[in-house]
């Protein structure tokens, strides 16, 4: 909600606090410069330096203020669904898999069948169960990002300001390169998924029963062999950029904060 409008400009609880820090930690940095014993020359330079810095910070500090404290906004709530949207998809997979299972079991004298039917998607569960973990994670850390990255740039900002620029740098750089990766990698695990179980695509809609469908081991089977449910590579490629995230998002996002705070 707008406080009120000066000179022009909508000012904003959060924007407003954020002026006065980068105020103050100008005016502190400007009292120290004119208080050495230099040349007027190098002193108005780092006074115009100085002036400088603050002028692109307040402008970063507003655009991320507004872009990311905001959890309305649609870009960083979009992230958040994508990477849900993959565990949620492999959690119903394996939930249907586990029912076909278990009616199996139920159906008498063919229980014993149970074991192999089992064993048939013994290469798709484990892909499912460690993207459900892996996605739940990484839809909860995006989810935490776009509710407080913008507070955490803001002050990275304020500190970066106040020539605190190491502890700054590393702050800004953390908090948007994880969002950055996390964007990237939302997009690119969703390309490669099919929402079979999500849409109820064929087999994976129905509700299956002991004795009637003793065979649903094998439309399940099929749909991932030969229907628009052959998606087994983009599961291992999921899985595989998750686990890149986890080590590289980490290290490119500390080395850009370091090199912005060196």
């Amino acid at each position: 909600m707008l406080l009120e409008t000066v000179f022009g400009l909508q000012v904003t609880w959060a924007s407003a606090l954020t002026y006065s820090i980068l105020a103050l930690a100008a005016g502190y940095q400007i009292f120290k410069i004119f208080t050495r014993y230099e040349p007027v020359e190098s002193v108005l330079g780092e006074v115009l330096k100085e002036v400088a810095i603050t002028a692109v910070v307040v402008s970063a500090v507003l655009y991320w203020s507004h872009e990311l404290i905001n959890v309305q906004v649609s870009s960083p709530q979009t992230v958040v669904d994508q990477l849900q949207s993959v565990a949620q998809e492999a959690y119903l997979r394996t939930v249907k898999i586990a029912q076909c299972i278990a009616n199996i079991r139920l159906s008498g004298p063919l229980s014993a069948y149970a074991g192999y039917a089992e064993a048939k998607f013994g290469i798709y569960v484990p892909l499912y169960e460690q993207a459900v973990w892996m996605y739940n994670q990484l839809a909860g850390l995006a989810r935490f990002l776009a509710e407080y990255g913008g507070l955490a740039v803001s002050l990275g900002l304020a500190i970066y300001a106040a020539a605190a620029r190491r502890i700054g740098g590393i702050a800004i750089g953390a908090a948007l390169g994880l969002w950055i990766a996390l964007a990237i990698l939302a997009a690119a695990a969703t390309s490669q998924v099919k929402y079979c179980a999500t849409q109820k695509v064929g087999k994976w809609g129905d509700d299956f029963h002991p004795f009637i469908d003793r065979g649903c081991d094998d439309d399940l089977l099929r749909s991932l062999k030969e229907t628009y449910c052959v998606d087994y590579t983009g599961w291992q490629l999921v899985i595989a950029y998750a686990w890149l995230f986890l080590f590289i998002a980490p290290a490119i996002s500390l080395a850009i904060g370091y090199l912005l705070g060196s």
